[in-house]
């Protein structure tokens, strides 16, 4: 985000009265923003005004429409409009389109959003991708860390979202080849079982 887009967003101007700014409205202009998570504005007299803000951070990319990804941050929030070349992080499908930047994904994505983030402190793996299947169950495709070791895994329902990224997270640590399907949507009994 640039200065320029804060300043005009936040609408404070040299000359401005200090005493009528209204700093909550400004505030609140700057978080409509979608890159914004949090903004303060103070009064710093006799002429100043501080203006903190919180970025948000680009955690995966979800489909707004075919073959039309937007950046998302970990909350689900829309940070961009389609992208032209995509980042290098998870994406997210199977779920309801991305709306305009400074939405929120669809409810159906919170499960998906709640795995990512569970995902991002296992040292074994990053999540490649994660999907809701025809089924509604959640699957992903994973990679082992270090290594290339790809895998598939079924995560199932929208329970216990922390187990089943701690059990992805013990058995792929050991694992040699990735000719097979992880399930542990009983995450305490994973199943490993050939691939096709």
């Amino acid at each position: 985000m640039s200065f320029d887009e804060a300043n005009n967003a936040a609408d404070i101007r040299t000359g401005d009265f200090m005493g009528t700014l209204d700093t909550g409205e400004a505030e609140r202009s700057l978080e409509e923003l979608p890159w914004v998570a949090d903004a303060r504005v103070r009064r710093r007299w006799p002429a100043s005004v501080e203006v903190d803000i919180a970025e948000r951070t680009g955690a995966a990319i979800a489909l707004a429409a075919p073959d039309s990804w937007v950046l998302i941050d970990i909350e689900g929030r829309v940070l961009t409009s389609p992208l032209a070349v995509l980042p290098e992080h998870p994406r997210l499908s199977g779920i309801a389109a991305a709306p305009g930047p400074g939405g929120f994904l669809a409810s159906d994505a919170d499960a998906l959003l709640a795995a990512l983030s569970a995902a991002r402190g296992q040292p074994e793996y990053v999540v490649a991708s994660l999907w809701r299947d025809r089924r509604g169950d959640i699957r992903a495709r994973v990679r082992q860390q270090p290594g290339d070791l790809m895998l598939e895994v079924t995560l199932g329902d929208e329970s216990a979202i922390g187990a089943k990224t701690a059990a992805i997270a013990a058995v792929i640590g050991e694992m040699t080849t990735s000719h097979a399907t992880l399930d542990v949507s009983v995450p305490h009994l994973p199943v490993l079982r050939p691939s096709g």
